[in-house]
């Protein structure tokens, strides 16, 4: 029998980003995280 896993890094890395709103500041955000990985949360700062 042949089975197959899917893995990912357990590393994690923060990124920051700003824009004028919450969807451009989100965009920016997306646009630094690396081929391969997810974006998995986002927090909002005053």
């Amino acid at each position: 029998m042949k089975v197959t896993g899917i893995i990912r890094p357990v590393e994690t890395r923060e990124l920051e980003a700003e824009g004028e709103s919450f969807l451009e500041a989100r965009e920016a955000l997306q646009a630094q995280v690396p081929e391969g990985w997810q974006l998995i949360m986002v927090t909002t700062h005053p």
